[in-house]
């Protein structure tokens, strides 16, 4: 400071800056020289000495040479004249047409760096690690966050609330600090050079599921809130941030319905039990209740918590005639709610000789049956002539065992008699 420099004008910037250089400058060797590092693709020193509107002004062999300011950092340059008076290397791109301007840029030495940094940064990730960042960018599938040293991680839309279809704009905004926490760590590649992240922002969030634990167990009535329509069926919440599905097949009674919304709106209030609990999945499936089902839950005459017993094909089970078609009888399961305790009849599957069926199997009949199966539409098939069967056969049996311990005396008939004669002293008595 304060010490005489005697020089050559050099350059003048349009910022004012001048630049002095105590040589005499070879231009054309000069130039020789930037354009044979330009061609073996080595790096360059230059100092800047100034900026204008377009970029800045840099003093490479001791000649002018231009760096666009894109050139100079990777964001944007809020300070220009922070960078005067700077030596920094530079790289010489291949020229574009026979322009005299000698052009150079730190980009590509900067994204070099960047990369290399990011690389790091990726090695000291562990998944489960929590981490505090920036968002960086909001886009339409989720949040990118600043994970440091030039490392972006994405936290998927699914992965941003326990709630179903939020958006990311409704989340945070670009600044936003967040705590995210890394889900996985994909190690770089030719294609992706500085690897990936994904991040879960929900993970760090208190998770309902827990703090609603009755809500989800099997067997919970609910009124819950439709919360969104689709062509498979309506979703409801059943507790803050939670929802279950309640399939197209409960809405629509007797009726084929080709989307939920021919049903229900959103904002509609439905009286559902929860059915079916996925933890893995964190998925629901909610039953439509009844007014006549959740009077019956509310005196106690069902016991929602209860789990039915087994609706596999073969099962022995007592249905509720709901009411008599042509076809068949519409009946319940008695017990089991919804959806999965629906049976069908059919005339076939009725008993020999039964005469007028809607005096048999009148409305709110009970009726002894046997499940054969399922029908299109998810409904079980149940079979009184099949129950009848099983029965003689399991007599058989019985009475080939007694047979066996009486030494072979008696027949079937003799047996029968005297289970019949038993069964009326029972009675009488």
């Amino acid at each position: 400071m304060g010490s005489i420099f005697r020089g050559r004008v050099g350059a003048v910037a349009e910022s004012g800056h001048i630049a002095i250089v105590n040589r005499l400058i070879d231009r054309p060797a000069a130039k020789a020289r930037i354009f044979a590092a330009r061609d073996a693709k080595e790096r360059v020193e230059g100092v800047v000495y100034g900026y204008n509107r377009g970029g800045f002004d840099v003093l490479v062999e001791g000649i002018r040479a231009f760096c666009p300011a894109g050139g100079m950092a990777i964001e944007n340059v809020d300070d220009p004249s922070a960078f005067v008076g700077k030596k920094l290397e530079f790289t010489v791109p291949p020229s574009k047409g026979k322009g005299k301007s000698i052009i150079v840029t730190r980009r590509g030495i900067l994204e070099r760096e960047l990369r290399k940094a990011a690389r790091a940064r990726l090695k000291e990730l562990e998944v489960g690690q929590r981490i505090q960042g920036p968002v960086t960018e909001v886009r339409d599938y989720g949040l990118l966050v600043d994970l440091g040293q030039g490392l972006e991680g994405l936290a998927h839309q699914s992965e941003l609330s326990y709630k179903r279809g939020v958006k990311p704009s409704e989340i945070a905004k670009v600044g936003d600090e967040l705590t995210v926490e890394v889900l996985k760590v994909q190690p770089a590649t030719r294609r992706d050079r500085t690897g990936r992240v994904s991040l879960s922002l929900r993970k760090c969030l208190p998770d309902p599921w827990e703090e609603h634990a009755d809500a989800v167990k099997v067997g919970a009535v609910h009124k819950g809130k439709v919360t969104g329509t689709t062509d498979f069926g309506a979703f409801v919440e059943i507790a803050p941030e939670i929802e279950g599905l309640l399939h197209i097949s409960e809405l629509g009674g007797d009726k084929h319905l080709k989307h939920a919304n021919e049903a229900v709106s959103e904002g509609d209030e439905l009286d559902v039990l929860v059915e079916r609990v996925d933890k893995g999945q964190r998925r629901i499936s909610l039953a439509k209740l009844t007014p006549e089902e959740l009077e019956a839950i509310q005196k106690g005459e069902i016991d929602p918590t209860v789990a039915p017993k087994s609706l596999k094909p073969g099962s022995h089970v007592t249905i509720v005639i709901d009411r008599v078609e042509h076809h068949g009888c519409m009946a319940h399961v008695k017990g089991v709610i919804g959806k999965r305790g629906r049976a069908y009849l059919p005339n076939r599957e009725l008993p020999d000789g039964s005469g007028d069926r809607k005096k048999s199997f009148g409305q709110g009949k009970e009726v002894q049956a046997k499940i054969v199966g399922k029908d299109r539409s998810g409904a079980l098939r149940v079979s009184v002539k099949g129950r009848q069967i099983d029965e003689e056969r399991k007599a058989v049996r019985e009475y080939r065992k007694e047979a066996a311990k009486q030494g072979g005396f008696g027949t079937f008939g003799d047996l029968l008699r005297s289970k019949l004669d038993g069964d009326d002293s029972s009675a009488s008595s």
